[in-house]
C-alpha cells in the first residue's frame, strides 16, 4: 500500500444554509445552518465545537453528500460535492459494525461493495496492522472493547482512501480513559496518512488536544462565529498552563458566542504571550488580534513565575549550586535537562567516567515522551539505536509466541510507533552530554562521600571526592539520583529489601543469535523457563549483536562447581526453541554476574532532599521498567523542585505529592511483576483476550499511576487464588508460591 505524504484534499464551503420542516408542522421551516463559510487545507485536522442543536452534524451530512443544502456550495479540491462518495469517509459515535462479520470482513466491506476486493485484498491486512488488530482479525464485534470497535470503524473508513474523513463525535460514547487512548490512536492515524479530518466534538479538551484549528459555532441557526488556531506544540500536555488557559478561553467564548468575530491565535507551548506593552518576548510574532486587550491574569502569573525561577541562577556566593544532583545516569541527566529549562542553578556529580558499562538496555514507550520534552529525541535518532517495535513472550511448555506490538499501545501523543533498544554505555553518555548542552554543570569522577545536614535537620550540601581531594559543596536541595548505589538512602538507613524479588542475572553480548522472523526480529524477546521465576531476555543491540541474559531466583544461582557459563547454558537448553536460537551464538566477552535485589526506601523525600529513580526504589526488571521509572520520577521531581524553590521552602511537606505519585506508580509495577511471576501462563493467556489485552498494554507502556485504571490486576489476583485452591487445575504446575506474609513489606 502506497501512502503519500498527504492523502487529504482541501475542503471549501461557501455560504451554505440548510433548513428543515418543523416537527408536526411542515409549513414552518427551522433553520439549522445559516450562511456557513469555511476552508480546510489538505491534511489539516479541524474541530467543530458548539452547543447541541447548532448544526454540527448537519454540516457533516452535507459534506458527506447525504443531504443537500438549500443554498451555497461545497467543494472537495476542485470538484463540487453533489452526493455520497467513497472519497468522503464518515465515522459516527456508534461504530455501526456488522455484527455477523468478523473484524477483517467489516474492514473490507467497502471494497466488496465497490467490487475491488480482489485487486486490493492486500490492503486489508495493511489496515488491520495499521490499527493494531492483527490478533483480532477473526474476532466478531461482540468480542471487542468499545475502543477496538471504533478502531475497526476507522480502518473501514480509511481503507477507501478518503480525501476527507468526517468524524461525528466518534469517541463520545467511550469512557474517559478509553477516549483519551483513542484520541492518541486517531492522531497517530492522521499523522501517518495526513488525511484531511473534520471532527465534531462536545469535548473542549479533545478539540484542543487533537486539532490544528477549532471552529466555534453559535446556537441555532448555526454559524461559524470564531476560529481559533491551536498553535500548541505536539505532543500536547493536557496539564500545561497554555492548554488550561486555552480551555478557559474557549469556554468563555462558547458562553458568549456571537458577541465578537475576531480570530485568536494562541502561543505555542513554552512561550509566554506578551501582555500590553510590557512583553519581554523578543520580536514577538503578530497575534490575530490587533486591538489591545486586558492583561490575562494567567499569563501574568506565568511571566512572574518564570522570572522568579530564572532569577535563582547563577547561584549566590553562599551556594555552589541551588540543587546538587548525585548521579549522572538517566534520572540525574533528565532532571538536569528539566531544571535547565527553568533556569535553575544545579550541579550533577557522577562518580563514573562515561561511557560506563551498564545493564538495562530495553526501553518502554513512556520514555520517548520524556525524550521529546527535553529535546533529546533527535539525538536518539542520530545515534541509530535499534528501534523496538514490540515484545514477544514464549513459554517453555507452549509452542506459541505471544506478541505485543507497540502500535496497539496508546502513543501518548507521539507519532512514532516504537521505542528503543540501547547500548547503555552510549545512551547514558549521550543523555549526560545532552544535559550539559542544556546548561547542567557536570563533574565526572566525583564520588559523594556523604550528604551534610544542618542543626535544623535540613540537607545543606555534600562532601565529594575527586582526584583524591575532598570538597564541601553547598546547596539548597540535594537530589539523590545515584541509582542502586543509594547514597542517601544508605546513609539515612532508609533502605528495606523486598523479599518478593531476590533475583540474580548472568548476561553477555552475543554474535550469531537467531532472532527469528524479520517481522519481530527487532522486538524484545522474553522466554519463560521451567524453573520458578526464571526467564531469559534477548535484546537486539545492533544489526549483529544481541544482549542475552538469564534471570533466576537466588536459590537457583550457580550451584556447586558449576561455572557461570555452564549455569547460563543449562538454563538456555531448558527451553528448546530458545536453545535452537542460540545454537550458533558466540559470546563477545566474559559473562557478567549481578544480583537484582529489589528494595524500597522508607521515605522518598525529607527536609532539603529528594530521591529519584532507583535511588528511591528498585523493582525486578522483567518488564524493562528501570529507565522509565528513572525518567518519569525525574520529570515529577523537577516539577516539585521548581515549585519548592519558587516558594522558598524545601521542607519535606512540599514533596509529599511527588512521593505519593511515584510510590503509587512503582507499587503498580511491583504488583504487576509479582502477579506475573506467580503464574506466567495467566499473563500470556490474558494477552489473547481483547478485554484484558488493552489494560496489559497500558501497563507495559510505563505510564500508569492510578491502580483504579487497571482493574486487570484485581482480576489476576482472583484468578491466581482460584488456581492456588485447585490442585487439579491445568496451570497448577506453573504456580509459584510467594514468600510467607511475615516476610513481605
Amino acid at each position: 500500500m502506497s501512502i503519500s505524504a498527504t492523502e487529504g484534499s482541501s475542503l471549501r464551503i461557501a455560504g451554505v444554509s440548510k433548513d428543515f420542516p418543523a416537527p408536526g408542522n411542515p409549513n414552518v421551516r427551522t433553520t439549522a445552518l445559516q450562511d456557513v463559510t469555511l476552508s480546510v487545507a489538505a491534511g489539516e485536522l479541524v474541530a467543530l465545537v458548539g452547543p447541541s442543536g447548532c448544526g454540527k452534524s448537519t454540516l457533516l451530512r452535507l459534506i458527506a453528500g447525504l443531504d443537500s443544502p438549500n443554498s451555497g456550495e461545497l467543494w472537495i479540491g476542485a470538484e463540487p460535492i453533489t452526493g455520497p462518495s467513497a472519497e468522503r469517509g464518515l465515522v459516527f459515535q456508534d461504530p455501526n459494525l456488522f455484527p455477523w462479520l468478523t473484524v477483517r470482513r467489516n474492514i473490507q466491506a467497502g471494497l466488496v461493495a465497490r467490487r475491488v476486493l480482489n485487486k486490493r485484498r492486500h490492503e486489508v491486512d495493511e489496515f488491520i496492522r495499521l490499527v493494531g488488530l492483527e490478533a483480532f482479525a477473526s474476532a466478531f464485534p461482540h468480542h471487542l472493547s468499545g475502543g477496538m470497535a471504533q478502531r475497526v470503524a476507522l480502518a473501514r473508513a480509511l481503507i477507501n482512501h478518503p480525501r476527507v474523513l468526517l468524524l461525528d463525535e466518534p469517541l463520545g460514547a467511550l469512557d474517559a480513559f478509553t477516549r483519551m487512548r483513542m484520541q492518541d490512536e486517531v492522531l497517530r492515524l492522521w499523522q501517518t496518512r495526513r488525511t484531511t479530518m473534520l471532527l465534531v466534538t462536545h469535548d473542549i479538551d479533545e478539540a484542543i488536544y487533537m486539532s490544528d484549528r477549532i471552529l466555534i459555532m453559535t446556537p441555532s441557526p448555526g454559524r461559524i462565529e470564531r476560529t481559533i488556531v491551536v498553535a500548541l506544540d505536539r505532543p500536547r500536555q493536557r496539564s500545561s498552563l497554555e492548554f488550561l488557559r486555552l480551555r478557559g478561553e474557549i469556554l468563555e467564548l462558547l458562553h458568549f458566542a456571537g458577541n465578537a468575530t475576531r480570530d485568536r491565535v494562541f502561543a505555542p507551548t513554552g512561550m509566554i504571550p506578551p501582555t500590553g506593552g510590557n512583553a519581554t518576548e523578543p520580536n514577538p510574532e503578530p497575534r490575530g488580534d490587533s486591538d489591545p486587550e486586558e492583561p490575562d491574569p494567567a499569563a501574568g502569573e506565568r511571566t512572574t513565575a518564570a522570572l522568579a525561577i530564572q532569577s535563582l541562577g547563577p547561584a549566590a556566593d553562599s551556594f555552589d549550586a541551588h540543587v546538587i544532583i548525585i548521579g549522572g545516569g538517566p534520572a540525574g541527566s533528565t532532571l538536569g535537562a528539566y531544571l535547565s529549562g527553568e533556569g535553575v542553578s544545579h550541579l550533577i556529580l557522577d562518580q563514573a567516567l562515561h561511557p560506563r558499562p551498564h545493564v538495562g538496555e530495553s526501553l518502554v514507550c513512556s520514555t520517548t515522551r520524556i525524550f521529546q520534552e527535553i529535546g533529546f529525541l533527535p539525538e536518539m535518532e542520530r545515534a541509530r539505536f535499534v528501534h523496538k517495535h514490540g515484545a514477544v513472550w514464549t513459554h517453555w511448555a507452549d509452542d506459541r509466541q505471544y506478541v505485543v506490538r507497540f502500535r496497539e499501545i496508546p502513543e501518548l501523543g507521539l507519532a512514532q510507533d516504537y521505542t528503543y533498544h540501547v547500548d547503555r554505555g552510549r545512551f547514558d553518555e549521550l543523555l549526560l552530554n545532552h544535559a550539559a548542552s542544556k546548561g547542567s554543570r557536570v563533574l565526572q569522577g566525583a564520588r559523594v562521600e556523604r550528604v551534610e545536614f544542618g542543626p535544623d535537620g535540613f540537607a545543606t550540601g555534600v562532601r565529594a571526592r575527586q582526584d583524591g581531594r575532598e570538597r564541601l559543596l553547598r546547596c539548597k536541595l540535594v537530589v539523590d539520583a545515584s541509582g542502586r548505589n543509594t547514597v542517601l538512602g544508605s546513609q539515612l538507613r532508609l533502605k528495606r529489601n523486598d523479599p518478593l524479588f531476590h533475583q540474580f542475572a548472568v548476561h553477555n553480548w552475543f554474535d550469531g543469535v537467531d532472532r527469528g522472523p524479520a517481522e519481530t526480529a527487532d522486538y524484545i524477546h522474553i522466554h519463560v523457563l521451567p524453573t520458578p521465576r526464571a526467564w531469559v531476555w534477548l535484546i537486539p543491540i545492533s544489526d549483529t549483536i544481541t544482549s542475552v541474559g538469564v534471570v533466576t531466583q537466588g536459590g537457583d544461582f550457580v550451584k556447586g562447581n558449576e561455572s557461570t557459563e555452564q549455569f547460563f547454558n543449562r538454563h538456555i537448553s531448558s527451553h528448546a526453541p530458545l536453545g535452537r536460537q542460540m545454537t550458533d551464538a558466540r559470546p563477545r566477552h566474559a559473562f557478567i554476574r549481578e544480583g537484582n535485589y529489589s528494595y524500597v526506601m522508607d521515605r522518598f523525600a525529607g527536609d532539603g532532599w529528594i530521591l529519584v529513580g532507583d535511588a528511591a526504589r528498585f523493582v525486578d526488571p522483567v518488564f524493562s521498567s528501570g529507565v522509565s521509572v528513572a525518567l518519569e520520577s525525574a520529570k515529577r521531581a523537577a516539577d516539585a523542585i521548581i515549585r519548592a524553590l519558587r516558594r522558598g521552602d524545601v521542607s519535606a511537606a512540599g514533596f509529599a505529592a511527588y512521593e505519593a505519585t511515584v510510590r503509587a506508580g512503582v507499587d503498580i509495577w511491583r504488583d504487576f511483576i509479582r502477579l506475573y511471576y506467580q503464574l506466567p501462563p495467566l499473563f500470556l493467556d490474558l494477552l489473547t483476550r481483547p478485554e484484558a489485552r488493552w489494560q496489559l498494554t497500558q501497563l507495559l507502556q510505563g505510564d500508569v499511576y492510578d491502580r483504579a485504571t487497571v482493574p486487570i490486576l484485581n482480576q489476576m489476583e482472583s484468578a491466581i487464588r482460584l488456581v492456588a485452591g485447585e490442585p487439579s487445575h491445568p496451570w497448577r504446575q506453573h504456580f509459584c508460591v510467594e514468600p510467607p506474609l511475615s516476610q513481605k513489606e
